[in-house]
C-alpha cells in the first residue's frame, strides 16, 4: 500500500496545522472538545486506511482525513460564547495534547473577566513662568492661608527679583515655585492680588483623596532641589492626596493642629480603602 504513508503525511500536517491554530484561539474547555474531536476523525482515517486495500477506499480515507481537519475549523470559527470556567490548580487535571503530549496551557481569559476599575487620576501640577513688578517681598505659606505652617521658622519669603513660576490659584492665594538658592527651591503660596494683571493663571485643579504613608518619608516643599524636609512621616500617617508632580507626591497633612502641605516620593503613599 504505497499512498499510505503519503497519506499519513498528509492527514497530520493539516490536522496538526489545524490543531495548533485552535490551540492557540480557543479555550480551555473548548481545546478540550477540539482534542476529543480531532482524537475520534483520527482515529476513524487510520483504521480506514488499514482495513481498505483498493484505490478507493484509499480514497476514502483521504476524505475523511480532509473532512476532519475542515470540520475541526468550522466548529473552531461558529463556536458558542462559552460559559466562565473555573480552572483547578493541579497539573493533573489537564488535559494533554494528543500531538505533543504536554499538558495544554490554562485558558483564564474569558468574556466575563474584566480588568480592575483603574483608580481615579489625579491632577498633574504645571507651572509656568510669570512676570512680577522688581523689588516686592511676600510671605509665603505651605498652603493656601495664614493658617497653613510657613517653612523656614515661619519667615519663608520670595523675592520679586527673581524668577517666579506659579501654578494657579485657591482659596485667594496663588501656588508658587521661586530660588532660594542655586540648588535649593521653594514651592508654596502667597496672596494671590500680587500675581500681575497679564498673567491669568487660572484656579488650581487638586484632588483630596485619603492615603496614607507606605513607609518612613520626608515631606518636603522642595522636590526639584535638595528636597530638605518639613516634617518627616512615618509609616501609617494619613494625608490628602491632592496631586502628583513627575515622580512626586502633593500632599496635605495637619501635624500639630496645623495643616503642611508638600511633596513626598510618588511610592511611599497609597490611597486609602474603605474598611
Amino acid at each position: 500500500m504505497k499512498q499510505e504513508p503519503k497519506l499519513k503525511e498528509a492527514f497530520s500536517r493539516a490536522a496538526q496545522e489545524e490543531t495548533e491554530w485552535l490551540d492557540r484561539s480557543l479555550t480551555y474547555r473548548e481545546r478540550a472538545g477540539a482534542e476529543t474531536l480531532y482524537k475520534r476523525h483520527r482515529d476513524t482515517a487510520l483504521r480506514l486506511i488499514r482495513k481498505r486495500k483498493d484505490a478507493s477506499a484509499k480514497w476514502a480515507a483521504g476524505l475523511t482525513a480532509a473532512a476532519a481537519a475542515v470540520i475541526l475549523l468550522l466548529w473552531g470559527l461558529n463556536r458558542p460564547v462559552p460559559d466562565p470556567v473555573t480552572l483547578a490548580a493541579d497539573p493533573a487535571n489537564s488535559v494533554i495534547s494528543l500531538l505533543t503530549g504536554e499538558p495544554l496551557p490554562a485558558d483564564t481569559d474569558t468574556p466575563e473577566q474584566t480588568a480592575p476599575p483603574a483608580e481615579s487620576p489625579l491632577p498633574e501640577l504645571k507651572a509656568q513662568l510669570a512676570d512680577f513688578p522688581a523689588d516686592q517681598k511676600y510671605p509665603v505659606y505651605t498652603g493656601p492661608g495664614t493658617n497653613y505652617e510657613r517653612a523656614r521658622q515661619n519667615k519663608a519669603a520670595v523675592s520679586t527679583n527673581d524668577w517666579i513660576q506659579v501654578f494657579g490659584t485657591e482659596n485667594g492665594y496663588l501656588m508658587i515655585q521661586y530660588a532660594v538658592t542655586a540648588s535649593q527651591y521653594r514651592i508654596g503660596y502667597i496672596d494671590a492680588s500680587s500675581l500681575p494683571g497679564n498673567i491669568d493663571a487660572g484656579p488650581l485643579a487638586l484632588a483630596s483623596l485619603p492615603a496614607l504613608i507606605l513607609q518612613e518619608t520626608a515631606l518636603t516643599d522642595d522636590p526639584l532641589g535638595e528636597g530638605q524636609p518639613l516634617h518627616t512621616l512615618s509609616a501609617g500617617t494619613e494625608v490628602q492626596w491632592l496631586a502628583v508632580m513627575g515622580g512626586w507626591a502633593y500632599l496635605e497633612w495637619t501635624g500639630d493642629g496645623q495643616p503642611v502641605r508638600g511633596f513626598v516620593p510618588a511610592d511611599a503613599v497609597g490611597r486609602k480603602t474603605a474598611p
